[in-house]
């Protein structure tokens, strides 16, 4: 198995890393489709010494460990799901089976660690991955990722929390146990390299005045995700657009519950539904009648949304409202595979994600003059950083909403709960309250105006 040109720097870039003396905890950026089983497998062939693998997930060890011994390596599992315990050279490991036997590898002296979708382990001390690293003793820690993305909430000035979406290198209240990006593969590399299917994006209108931000501002309720499904008739939606998919061969959904993935699937044609009740076996059988062609559609519930390898699939369907840009990008990836029989990937939204994030073949890494990465997508848009709620407010090179808005006339409240403040400090939500209730005169027009003028910037 023979590297792409883009993998090769990667593969010696994470060799070396190997060999530094004292390294500190590191990433590699390698986009969807990018090939990362491979990466990591010949990094690891490359690495003269017993070195450890661990991945989220029994499917992704075996997609690894796969990739390993098809470069003509020899690898042992150590996963209680898989039914195999044994440490061996390369040791390919799910985190939940050898977070207690940490004093083992220690003893055996293995201090080197790879660790695939490392954005999906929690950032606390305390949580099993970190726990697992200490009381090892693993002095090398090399993670590979296409979103080195973690949400945090902070409490804004209003008293209220909001979370943003933060890069696992900068520092934050939880801190950054991931200190360097030692390589980045942009996404535009795999689309000009022809690594990528072209995407082609349908997006219907969508009116999002039904979802509500949960308490945290990381995304928006259930309820309030159930029932813009409902009210917009999402599942009717997509059943008249598969009407019009004959030439399309594999279509993968993705919607908001059980229920609703079992009843759509049911009045669709050649259709399964796919959730985390199912049993496992069955769900491994639908999987493989998908693949096999015997089954067209699947209907899933955050299922196959990461990590799910298909090359031939071709048209993905978002019918689930979602706030959280990594599951936007990493459902999107799963079309973007190439293939033989395939010409291109088609997106089709009926929810409103490409108008908000942007076409996911624009997103970019870039790092500031002080060594700080941020994410950016289509037309300069900031996505990190920033309140969830503000992202497509944020444009780089200008200026932000925050500092527009500082630039207009200092208004103050003369009466009510916010006497005394400026018209900017006070909660958005208060000032949408204030443009319906209040009765608006010459004598506090002006303060209307701010208002109006803050909620025109995003504020």
């Amino acid at each position: 198995m023979e590297l792409r040109p883009n993998q090769i720097e990667p593969v010696r870039l994470g060799v070396e890393y190997f060999s530094e003396k004292k390294p500190q905890p590191s990433l590699i950026i390698a986009p969807t489709a990018f090939g990362k089983s491979i990466v990591i497998a010949s990094i690891a062939k490359g690495v003269a010494e017993r070195l450890l693998v661990i991945q989220p997930s029994k499917e992704l060890l075996e997609q690894n460990y796969t990739k390993f011994i098809n470069l003509g390596g020899s690898a042992s599992i150590y996963s209680a799901s898989l039914g195999e315990k044994e440490i061996g050279n390369v040791t390919y490991a799910t985190i939940g089976s050898i977070v207690n036997i940490a004093t083992k590898f220690k003893e055996l002296g293995i201090t080197k660690v790879i660790i695939d979708e490392c954005d999906r382990y929690p950032r606390e001390p305390n949580g099993m991955l970190r726990r697992f690293l200490k009381g090892a003793g693993i002095t090398h820690t090399l993670g590979l990722t296409a979103t080195p993305l973690k949400l945090q909430t902070n409490m804004g000035d209003d008293g209220r929390p909001f979370s943003k979406l933060v890069m696992l290198t900068n520092r934050s209240k939880k801190g950054n146990f991931f200190k360097k990006i030692i390589h980045v593969a942009q996404i535009d590399d795999m689309v000009e390299n022809k690594f990528w299917s072209p995407l082609q994006y349908v997006s219907y209108d969508f009116n999002t005045g039904d979802l509500i931000y949960n308490t945290t501002g990381a995304d928006f309720t259930m309820n309030s995700i159930k029932k813009a499904y409902k009210n917009q008739n999402i599942g009717n939606k997509i059943i008249k657009k598969v009407e019009q998919l004959y030439t399309r061969r594999s279509i993968l959904i993705a919607v908001p519950t059980i229920d609703e993935a079992v009843e759509l699937a049911n009045k669709l044609p050649n259709a399964a539904a796919v959730y985390s009740d199912m049993g496992v076996q069955e769900r491994r059988e639908i999987i493989d009648d998908f693949k096999s062609g015997k089954l067209r559609i699947i209907v899933q519930v955050n299922i196959l949304s990461v990590g799910f390898d298909y090359p031939e699939l071709d048209t993905i369907i978002i019918g689930r409202p979602t706030a959280s840009l990594s599951w936007y990008y990493q459902f999107v990836g799963r079309v973007t595979r190439i293939h033989p029989q395939k010409t291109e990937g088609l997106v089709i939204d009926f929810v409103g994600s490409v108008p908000k994030f942007g076409k996911v073949e624009e997103l970019y890494f870039k790092e500031d003059d002080k060594g700080r990465w941020e994410l950016f997508g289509e037309e300069k848009k900031l996505l990190t950083s920033i309140p969830i709620k503000e992202i497509g407010l944020h444009i780089e090179g200008q200026p932000s909403p925050h500092e527009l808005a500082a630039k207009g006339p200092k208004v103050i409240m003369p009466f009510g709960k916010f006497k005394g403040k400026e018209v900017r400090e006070m909660p958005a939500s208060y000032r949408d309250w204030m443009l319906g209730n209040f009765n608006w005169t010459p004598w506090n027009q002006k303060i209307k105006d701010e208002i109006l003028r803050l909620k025109n910037i995003g504020i």
